[in-house]
């Protein structure tokens, strides 16, 4: 089937539309409240760091005894919005209408899958990787010509991006068709993508970069943000306040929260589109 993004994009609003009343609570609780976390333990890390810009000793000792702990966040964090995720994939369905529950209890069992295909394509890209370096620093070093390499590297990074999109249907395929093999769930995704590899990725690239747009602006309010938490303070980073962090991370964790439901609203709307309408959807239809 001939994949057509205006008719994703509608779908996907129309969805979140739909399932505001359970959808928003899902990405309120997996994405604003971790990212209000973090401020709550690393502002005072974010401030000693802000502090010392112009000294990046300090600014490295600053975080230096974080680093453990940020780094278990980090994993953690991936955990938990990963359900968040598959959960909410769950509710955008057109198969079933599962609770709140059921949509993160179904997400749950969907996590040893999609922790094994991710450590499949892991070692695949890294193994990929290690011979693509490997061929393109040969060639540099036998032709002398660094040019050719970097013409090289760039046609990598463009084959690695083809090959995201390619897999891009992974989780709608684990959670709303129930594969729970990774090694087939990875070839079914990369079946319901073919012959739509490049309307895919052009459609990735237009959100991509709105999202880019979306995040300078942002990234510019919540400069000022804290700018006017410095003048307040004292005028400088060392006296950042710590209002001013709270609110960059509320504005943070509500960007990220509208980004994970759009993206995950467009990820079952192409879904349904590649796979076409479910036995149950046919069933009612002529029921």
């Amino acid at each position: 089937m001939q994949f057509d993004s205006n008719q994703a994009w509608s779908q996907a609003v129309a969805s979140v539309s739909a399932n505001r009343d359970t959808i928003w609570p899902v990405a309120g609780v997996f994405f604003l409240i971790p990212s209000l976390v973090w401020v709550w333990f690393f502002s005072d890390v974010q401030a000693g760091m802000m502090a010392n810009l112009t000294n990046p000793a300090a600014a490295s000792q600053a975080m230096s005894g974080m680093m453990g702990k940020a780094f278990l966040y980090i994993g953690l964090l991936v955990i938990v919005q990963s359900v968040g995720n598959m959960a909410m994939l769950g509710l955008f369905t057109d198969r079933v209408r599962p609770t709140v529950g059921e949509a993160i209890g179904n997400a749950l069992r969907c996590l040893p899958t999609v922790i094994g295909a991710a450590v499949l394509l892991m070692i695949a890209y890294m193994l990929i990787g290690v011979v693509a370096a490997v061929i393109i620093g040969g060639i540099a070093a036998a032709t002398g010509v660094t040019a050719l390499a970097v013409v090289l590297a760039i046609a990598a990074a463009g084959a690695l991006f083809w090959a995201v999109t390619r897999l891009s249907m992974l989780l709608p395929v684990i959670v709303i068709e129930g594969v729970t093999n990774p090694i087939t769930a990875i070839t079914r995704t990369w079946g319901l993508t073919k012959g739509n590899s490049g309307r895919l990725f052009l459609f990735y690239f237009l959100l991509m970069l709105g999202y880019l747009v979306i995040g300078l602006v942002v990234g510019i309010v919540l400069g000022a943000i804290l700018g006017v938490g410095m003048m307040a303070a004292g005028g400088t980073a060392a006296s950042l306040s710590g209002g001013a962090l709270i609110a960059q991370g509320i504005i943070s964790g509500l960007l990220g929260m509208v980004v994970a439901v759009l993206i995950n609203a467009i990820l079952a709307a192409i879904h349904r589109q590649l796979a076409g309408p479910s036995t149950d959807a046919i069933s009612d239809t002529f029921s």
